[in-house]
């Protein structure tokens, strides 16, 4: 669990962005962008049950654009005053209470 685990759990209960600087799982390169922190913990439907911080590239333009990350891939996380719109971002079939984190957004709880 990272240092700073309280701020992302800060940005998804106050749908702030957060500013993240990883080591890219794939890419295995450093990377900085701009997200909207979902959820943590293990992703649905994967072998690995490590839990992951879930963020949304706000700022990717190719899909996929989400980047579940390992907290040892995770280099530095700011929050940043800016907020997000959960709408914008959940397009798939939401099943509410789907979420590892409790939330309050809405119908995307």
């Amino acid at each position: 669990m990272l240092a700073s685990h309280q701020l992302f759990l800060d940005a998804i209960a106050q749908k702030r962005r957060v500013s993240i600087r990883f080591i890219h799982p794939k890419e295995k390169r450093e990377l900085t962008c701009i997200c909207a922190a979902l959820d943590f913990g293990p992703l649905r439907g994967s072998q690995d049950t490590r839990d992951r911080y879930q963020l949304w590239n706000l700022e990717g333009k190719k899909r996929p654009l989400n980047i579940p990350l390992l907290a040892e891939e995770i280099l530095e996380m700011q929050l940043l005053e800016d907020t997000f719109d959960p709408a914008e971002i959940i397009t798939w079939a939401f099943k509410p209470g789907c979420w590892s984190v409790a939330r309050e957004w809405g119908t995307f709880s």
